[in-house]
């Protein structure tokens, strides 16, 4: 069976070589407007590695060094940085993932050893869905008897309590009544504020996509529960809070297409 590298292996060390290739690919695409991110040919490399060849110790070692430091400390940002924006942190996340699912499935295959890997947001302005994992359906069928809820339905509850805090679960000072005007209101709100094409003055929730987003260009992103219905249909006050919190903290938002989105649509 093959197996992939554990999380704690040591890196390896970026050699002086390395650092002259980065340095040299670098000014190539430079010259040429293209930043850093083109690739080069392997006659590039092998005209590189004549040159390598032909330098003294000295001379390799103030041609790679700096270069060296620069890709340790790029290193060390991939790895622990925080990262700025939000596209980076999201390739980030799926890369990041995709090698820990690999690493799980072969240690899952070698030991038997079960795991459930779930991923939220912690912030509305992320880019990455929520992330499930398991090994067996032992799990999710655990998940979902203990919680009385759906997996999906668990995760995207976890993530707007992620995001909302505490307060996301323990709003329990209105009525149940209140409560689902409080929540009918914000999503109408939210519904009008991403519609500028028209004041809508009515939300719909039977038909929403013939009555919403045919006549105005609008579509909903990301309803935390399992069932789309009015906060009227609702009995549940964990529920009701949840939607409550969701729009609140947009993890839950309408969006308006583009003119072009919305004749594709």
């Amino acid at each position: 069976m093959q197996t992939s590298h554990r999380s704690n292996a040591q890196p390896r060390k970026i050699s002086l070589w390395n650092g002259f290739v980065s340095r040299e690919m670098k000014k190539y695409n430079e010259e040429r407007g293209r930043g850093d991110r083109d690739r080069v040919s392997s006659s590039f490399i092998k005209e590189l590695s004549r040159r390598w060849k032909q330098m003294s110790k000295e001379e390799q070692e103030e041609a790679g060094a700096e270069a060296v430091q620069e890709l340790g400390e790029r290193r060390e940002n991939r790895e622990e940085g925080i990262h700025n924006v939000p596209l980076h942190a999201y390739n980030d996340i799926q890369a990041t993932l995709s090698s820990i699912r690999r690493q799980i499935e072969n240690l899952n295959g070698r030991t038997g050893a079960e795991f459930l890997v779930i991923g939220v947001r912690s912030n509305p302005s992320q880019m990455n869905p929520p992330y499930v994992f398991y090994t067996s359906e032992r799990l999710k069928q655990f998940v979902e008897l203990i919680n009385n809820t759906s997996l999906s339905d668990f995760t995207l509850r976890l993530e707007g309590y992620c995001v909302a805090g505490v307060d996301s679960l323990k709003k329990s000072t209105d009525s149940l009544i209140d409560l689902k005007h409080r929540v009918a209101a914000i999503v109408l709100e939210k519904l009008q504020a991403a519609c500028t094409r028209a004041n809508i003055t009515k939300m719909f929730y039977v038909n929403f996509h013939e009555h919403i987003t045919m006549r105005y260009g609008v579509v909903l992103e990301r309803w935390p529960l399992p069932k789309f219905v009015a906060p009227g249909k609702l009995s549940s006050r964990q529920e009701l809070n949840i939607l409550l919190s969701a729009f609140e903290n947009d993890v839950a938002f309408f969006r308006q297409l583009t003119n072009p989105e919305w004749e594709e649509w």
